[in-house]
């Protein structure tokens, strides 16, 4: 089947990304090798075969309009139609008007403290050994651990890991120098590192590295979502598979913190006449929820699967609502604290869906109201973050709300960096700040700076 290199790139950057809800990606540089379904995640350093998941054209589209936060047996409902009924679930009206107590507030979002800071020096070079300052920024690990881009002359970029105390113990270059962008997936320890790159289209590596930067596994696909756990879920393709004719034939395989794949091979989720995106989210109770894109000339939408926590199918199914989602434009699920999933389409938070069952409801009100966030759970799974990416104001970055999502303010101060402030926030609660050049004038070399709050939410995450 043939695929266009614009496609694929567009399907990676906007259908394919991330489907936590929750995991922040970097805005920085990233690679990849052209490795087959699962190639155990091979080190890379020219480009890989052509072939790569197309942009699709996108279903019909929801309206934009906000449903209620009905009550958790409402049942399947119609399409949105742009109303505003506040409902009977997830908190009701006061969920959606007003803040939550202060004693609450107090507890889950103080004011932070002093950032630590972590600074690298710019290397200026004509023989080809020169270092710039990197930009991003990187969810931690649950140990703590962050991460700090640096970009050297000429080779692929490197992430440097620092501790919590502002001392780096370790680094990772195992990049193409074609990289255009980096995911990462925190996990207990250490991290999964999701690296596209231009050329690939479609198949990248996804290394899994420790604490230090050291690789204990890998994988490759062309996307790589955040898991409970720790565990990162890895979405491949076959093209021209046998029993799909024409058509690519999709998996999807867990790979847990340790580097070890959950299963010795693949989830086989069938045939589709193209990859469009796919995103995925698992709660606490080990339910995972698959969306699929599909765009044919009679079809649109996305299927659905659920998946049981090592990614074995319990069921497809497919909705009225989901055929007629926009399927190529910034979808996202995300597990909510009572163990239902939020669907995102068109950046906006439009319906919720119950474990294991096959009809949704509208999105609770204090999410339709949120449009272009991420949903992050945070407090020791008490409370939720949401952030929203690439926020003008940092004031505005990064908000607490209660588990009936009633607001406790914006967290800060956070201090910005560049022209939009990207924070990301680490399984233990660290809230990173985008790494920046500070120049130090004339003829001085630039001082690469990172700040990052350690804990400052506590453990996040299912």
């Amino acid at each position: 089947m043939a695929r266009s290199g614009v496609a694929a790139l567009v399907c990676l950057l906007v259908a394919c990304g991330s489907g936590t809800g929750g995991g922040a990606v970097s805005k920085g540089p990233s690679t990849g090798d052209g490795g087959g379904i699962v190639d155990g995640g091979e080190r890379t350093r020219g480009n890989g075969d052509a072939g790569g998941p197309d942009a699709g054209s996108g279903g019909g589209p929801v309206d934009g309009g906000v449903g209620g936060g009905g009550g958790l047996d409402s049942g399947t409902v119609g399409p949105n139609d742009g109303g505003t009924d506040a409902g009977t679930g997830d908190g009701g009206p006061s969920a959606c008007s007003g803040p939550a107590p202060a004693d609450v507030c107090r507890r889950l979002n103080p004011p932070l403290g002093s950032p630590v800071v972590h600074q690298e020096m710019e290397i200026a070079s004509s023989t080809g050994d020169g270092v710039s300052c990197g930009t991003g920024a990187f969810p931690g690990s649950g140990s703590g651990v962050v991460l700090h881009p640096m970009q050297p002359q000429g080779r692929p970029p490197r992430l440097d890991f620092v501790d919590r105390a502002g001392t780096q113990v370790g680094s990772f270059d195992e990049f193409s120098i074609s990289t255009f962008d980096l995911g990462v997936i925190p996990q207990t320890t250490g991290f999964g590192i999701f690296a596209p790159y231009v050329g690939g289209l479609g198949r990248y590596p996804v290394a899994l590295v420790d604490d230090h930067g050291v690789r204990r596994g890998g994988a490759a696909g062309f996307a790589a979502p955040e898991l409970p756990g720790g565990g990162v879920g890895v979405f491949s393709f076959l093209e021209m598979a046998p029993g799909c004719g024409q058509d690519t034939r999709l998996f999807v395989q867990r790979f847990d913190d340790s580097g070890s794949a959950a299963l010795p091979d693949p989830t086989d989720l069938g045939c589709y006449p193209q990859i469009n995106g796919a995103v995925m989210a698992g709660n606490g109770s080990g339910d995972v929820l698959v969306l699929v894109a599909r765009n044919t000339a009679s079809a649109t939408g996305w299927d659905a699967f659920w998946l049981e926590a090592d990614l074995r199918v319990v069921e497809k199914f497919s909705t009225q609502e989901l055929v007629g989602a926009v399927n190529n434009k910034d979808a996202a699920v995300a597990a909510l604290l009572d163990g239902s999933f939020v669907l995102r389409f068109d950046g906006h938070w439009v319906y919720r869906i119950q474990p294991r069952r096959t009809s949704v409801e509208p999105a609770p009100c204090w999410l339709t109201q949120a449009p272009g966030t991420n949903v992050q759970v945070t407090r020791g799974r008490s409370a939720y973050a949401l952030v929203q990416s690439g926020a003008k104001s940092c004031d505005d970055a990064v908000e607490v709300r209660t588990a009936e999502g009633q607001s406790c303010g914006h967290v800060g101060p956070i201090e910005k960096s560049g022209e939009t402030c990207e924070v990301a926030l680490g399984r233990d609660g660290t809230i990173s700040g985008s790494a920046n050049a500070v120049d130090a004038g004339a003829g001085q070399p630039r001082a690469c700076v990172l700040k990052f709050w350690p804990a400052a939410l506590g453990e996040t995450r299912f």
